[in-house]
């Protein structure tokens, strides 16, 4: 389904430099830009006086803008963490998270015909919670190819349009030998998005300080936005917000592996620029939305660090600015690409209607001017192909139709995909049988003898060894070669012994119908007691 000339009618939340809301409003659309925004007794725009908006009867808002997500994780449950750690070093390695999550993952990373599950199910994953833009997924093919996946759903990494700067999500495929060879690096990108001394101890904070190249210089840029930053102090802060660089918050996953999260009381006072992201499934939120009110409940929690427009602007218009976006999203305004969600109902205060929100009050996502997920009664001009879900009561279309759809995905509905991962999920311990079968066979003959789905497997970005490709690592301090191809730094499959693989359940696509990822938080023993009071609230 091509985008074209369309008009939704109701409660408008700009998220503009006015912050304006609009109580009755029309948006009208023509292509994948807003032609205008106006009052509903306003005539409408030259060239769509024909067109009939549509009534929602509830909010808009901008689609929900997330800098950090390691979506290819994103089809496991949260995971029992079973004490705090001091940095990544302490988790990574141990048991219990290689059976229930790096080995799986592995495994179905690898197998045949599982990434495309996994990234159209991720991908949906967004779509349910308002979710217009992540990071993105990256594939890897028999053929040796590289890069990343081109879904619906916009990709911060890779956004395909020249007017939406691609960010750099990691130093690629080398350790910086130079400090102000980073920091040129730095100067030639519009935004980086970084791991930055995630952890709480001495040696989490040691990778901030490791930028430092003289007394009085930084390899830190306008364009840097650190991820995570537990670690800091008031002055590094101060040191990040002198020159405009940012940082992403992801509070659930931090204080599920760690207990505690980054000073954001600093980083406020320092005036840093702040956008958030749910990080991934196993100890982050399912969904931004979800991590919208781990946010409102920390901050209500510590004094009230922020108001509910605040954390609203995080994931709208403050997170297309730090990936240098905003002139084209972001907000609701003439001129910029209809990436829209609708929350329903039009009454009280609107930043609260979000906050408060879960999936079953999601009634509509547009992304590039094309509806994309709807209530059945706001679904006109969906595709034959659309598909039906069903959670907590709610049903809903999703719009999958796509004429430059990626090869991974050609054809591969919804439940499908779903059907295949929660297959695969429930046999993990025959799945490393083949994928360590598909692995052994010849890159030439796997392409010679499977379908082009059943070629690309999933580049694991959590699990590659020290953090390389997560932060900057720097010839002094280094203790690795210099040059690792991503195609070898995930576990190696030999090492996985398949009879220690456990069957697991596929992550539900909502909380709202997920009856157990309430239960499955109040069980966690490093989120403090009072947040989780407040979402079981």
């Amino acid at each position: 389904m091509q985008a074209s000339k369309r008009a939704y009618r109701g409660r408008v939340v700009q998220m503009d430099a006015a912050f304006s809301v609009l109580a009755d409003a029309i948006i009208w659309i023509e292509g994948n830009r807003i032609v205008a925004v106006t009052d509903a007794s306003v005539a409408p725009p030259p060239g769509l006086e024909h067109l009939s908006p549509v009534v929602t009867g509830g909010t808009f808002f901008p689609g929900l803008i997330e800098l950090h997500n390691h979506l290819a994780y994103d089809i496991l449950k949260l995971w029992a963490v079973p004490k705090p750690y001091k940095n990544r070093a302490g988790w990574q390695g141990k048991p219990e998270y290689q059976a229930l999550v790096s080995g799986p993952m592995t495994v179905l990373g690898k197998a045949p015909g599982i990434a495309p599950a996994i990234a159209r199910y991720t991908e949906a994953k967004c779509l349910v919670g308002g979710t217009t833009t992540s990071q993105g997924l990256t594939l890897f093919s028999a053929a040796g190819i590289k890069r990343k996946y081109r879904g619906l759903v916009r990709n911060a990494e890779e956004s395909l349009d020249a007017n939406l700067p691609d960010a750099q999500a990691q130093i690629p495929d080398f350790a910086a030998s130079k400090k102000d060879i980073f920091l040129k690096y730095l100067k030639t990108h519009k935004c980086m998005l970084l791991h930055l001394s995630e952890g709480i101890d001495a040696s989490a904070r040691k990778h901030f300080l490791d930028l430092r190249i003289g007394p009085n210089e930084w390899a830190i840029a306008p364009s840097l936005t650190g991820i995570h930053c537990n670690a800091l102090h008031r002055e590094d802060f101060d040191r990040l917000a002198q020159v405009g660089a940012g940082m992403v918050w992801s509070p659930l996953s931090n204080l599920m592996l760690y207990g505690q999260t980054a000073d954001i009381v600093a980083a406020k006072a320092a005036g840093l620029r702040i956008g958030i992201g749910s990080d991934w499934s196993p100890t982050g939120s399912k969904n931004l939305l979800h991590e919208m009110k781990v946010i409102w409940q920390y901050s209500q929690t510590n004094g009230g660090l922020f108001s509910q427009r605040d954390i609203v602007a995080m994931a709208t218009i403050g997170a297309a600015g730090l990936l240098r976006w905003d002139r084209y999203l972001g907000s609701i305004e003439a001129g910029k690409y209809a990436d829209l969600m609708l929350v329903r109902g039009n009454s009280g205060d609107p930043y609260a209607s979000l906050i408060k929100a879960d999936e079953t009050q999601v009634d509509l996502v547009v992304i590039d001017g094309v509806p994309r997920y709807a209530t059945l009664g706001l679904a006109a001009g969906f595709s034959a192909t659309s598909e039906e879900i069903s959670f907590a009561g709610e049903k809903r279309l999703v719009n999958l139709d796509d004429a430059s759809a990626d090869e991974a995905v050609a054809g591969l509905g919804l439940a499908k995909a779903q059907e295949t991962l929660s297959q695969a999920m429930a046999d993990l311990a025959g799945m490393a049988e083949h994928a360590v079968a598909f692995e052994r066979m010849a890159p030439t003959l796997r392409a010679k003898t499977l379908p082009p789905q059943a070629q690309w497997t999933l580049v694991l970005d959590q699990d590659e060894p020290h953090d390389l490709n997560l932060r900057p690592r720097f010839t002094d301090e280094a203790h690795m070669p210099l040059l690792v191809r991503l195609s070898e730094a995930a576990t190696p499959l030999a090492k996985i012994v398949p009879s220690a693989l456990k069957p697991q359940k596929l992550d539900p696509l909502t909380v709202a119908g997920d009856p157990d990822y309430y239960p499955s938080l109040q069980a966690q023993m490093n989120i403090p007691a009072a947040i989780k009071q407040g979402l079981h609230g």
